[in-house]
Order: structure tokens, then sequence, then C-alpha cells
């Protein structure tokens, strides 16, 4: 047993929407996902894993019939497919596709909502790396400021504008640059 208090969670910003609301907003932003990952567990036996996507891919011919029986395009299908993908309403595992256990919670579990919502964002970052021209170094020096950018954004509670933002970030990567006596070379 430990005598250590432990400090409640921090307060969001004044104006951010409740649990609730943030799920039915990501509930609606990925409404194509979820229907094609229900699509999927019906109609390629992904219930029981019977059926390979390569890579990950949703094979042509299974776009093709997607596309037709949900009538979205096939820009529009293999979006949703790595949105689903992602955002773990569907699992690949060996080849196989199969539903996600956020599938099952998805309509009535917010949490399982909003987790799947933040897996999309992490896994996105990760499919989808920094432009070629910028240094990895940069990349990793905005990652590091963001934390400070994050708490200005909940101690404002109001609006903040983008050349606000930037400047502050380029004034925190100087103060990381200044603490490691990191002077830049060009």
């Amino acid at each position: 047993m430990t005598d250590r208090r432990t400090r409640p969670a921090p307060r969001p910003p004044a104006g951010t929407p409740g649990t609730a609301e943030l799920a039915h907003r990501a509930r609606v932003s990925l409404a194509d996902a979820v229907r094609l990952a229900r699509w999927a567990e019906g109609n390629l036996g992904a219930g029981d894993g019977n059926r390979p996507a390569p890579a990950g891919a949703l094979p042509a011919a299974d776009v093709e019939r997607a596309a037709a029986e949900l009538r979205l395009t096939h820009g529009q299908i293999r979006a949703g497919w790595d949105r689903a993908r992602l955002a773990g309403l569907v699992e690949v595992h060996g080849g196989h596709a199969r539903p996600g256990w956020r599938l099952r919670a998805w309509d009535r579990d917010d949490t399982a909502v909003l987790r799947g919502w933040v897996a999309l964002f992490d896994a996105w970052s990760l499919v989808h790396p920094a432009p070629a021209d910028i240094a990895p170094s940069v990349v990793a020096e905005v990652v590091e400021a963001m934390p400070q950018l994050l708490s200005l954004l909940q101690l404002s509670a109001g609006p903040v504008t983008v050349p606000d933002l930037l400047d502050l970030l380029g004034q925190r990567v100087t103060e990381l640059r200044d603490e490691r006596c990191e002077v830049p070379y060009g």
C-alpha cells in the first residue's frame, strides 16, 4: 500500500464535447468503414477467418463487389478498408481478415469507439511518414515539442491561431536545441 496521492486527470479544455458526443462524431466519420467491415464479415468469410487479404489489402474482386453492394466508389472502398483496419474494426492476421473486437462493441461502447479513433490516428502517423525533404531530426523535435502545444491549447480555453501555434512550436524547438547545446548548421 502506498501513501502517495494520485492527481485527478486534467479537465479537458472548456467547450470540449463529452465522451458521448465525441464518440458520436467518430461514429459518423467512420460510418463507411463500419459498413464495409460489417459487409466483409458477412461476405468475405471474415467471421471465420477464411478470406485472404494479401498484405492487408482488400483484393480487387472484393473491392468491385463491395463497391456495387454498398454503392461506394472503388476509392471509397479502399479508403474505408484502410480506416477499418487502422481503427481495429477489421483485423488481418496471416493473410486472413476477421472482425475486430471494436466492431462488436461499436454501437454500445463509446470508449471503444474513441480508442478506435485514437488507434486510427496513431497508425496513420506510422503509415504516412513525414515528407522526404524534412529531416527526421526535425520531425522528432516537433514531436518532442507537442506536449507544450497541447498544454497551451488546454490552458487557453479558447481558440489559438495557427500563426501563434507555429510561433510557439518554433520557440519550443529552439529551447530544446539550446538545452542540448545544438548549433544549427546552415
